[in-house]
């Protein structure tokens, strides 16, 4: 059926195919960045480090699920957020929600000189060699980076 091949239509199958834990863990991630976004205006990063970590445990219980879903969370809202979402934004939620003791993460500041001359940072969260929120590249010169269980 040509119905089909509209882009209306596909965008309503897709929301059709999510479940309801995926909406759950939709709208956990797009409140958890909000919330972020607002207090780093309120405070300083160091500040709010300290203070989302006494969170951690609510955080992982209202995002429950595989690292890769919540991942899949957070990028696919934090796309539709817009400005509210930075990098720092994503990597912070992601720190908080997917590190632990058992499972330590470090969370990255870098930044890299831009064709205009400036500086450009970015943030990015990582276990190990292996980036989970936030693109790399050797352009980036780290600045600062944290370990999730350490606040």
């Amino acid at each position: 059926m040509t119905i089909h091949t509209e882009p209306g239509t596909r965008l309503v199958r897709r929301r059709v195919a999510l479940t309801a834990k995926d909406w759950q863990l939709l709208v956990a991630a797009a409140l958890a960045q909000v919330i972020t976004a607002a207090a780093l205006r309120a405070m300083p990063l160091l500040s709010l480090r300290t203070r989302a970590a006494r969170f951690r445990r609510l955080a992982q219980m209202l995002m429950r699920g595989s690292e890769e879903r919540v991942i899949w969370a957070i990028e696919a809202t934090g796309r539709r957020l817009g400005d509210t979402s930075t990098c720092l934004v994503r990597a912070l939620v992601a720190d908080l929600v997917l590190g632990s003791p058992e499972h330590p993460l470090c969370l990255t500041i870098g930044v890299r000189r831009a064709a205009s001359g400036g500086l450009e940072a970015h943030a990015w969260v990582a276990q190990h060699d292996r980036v989970l929120v936030g693109a790399t590249s050797a352009a980036y010169v780290p600045l600062v980076g944290w370990d999730s269980h350490r606040v």
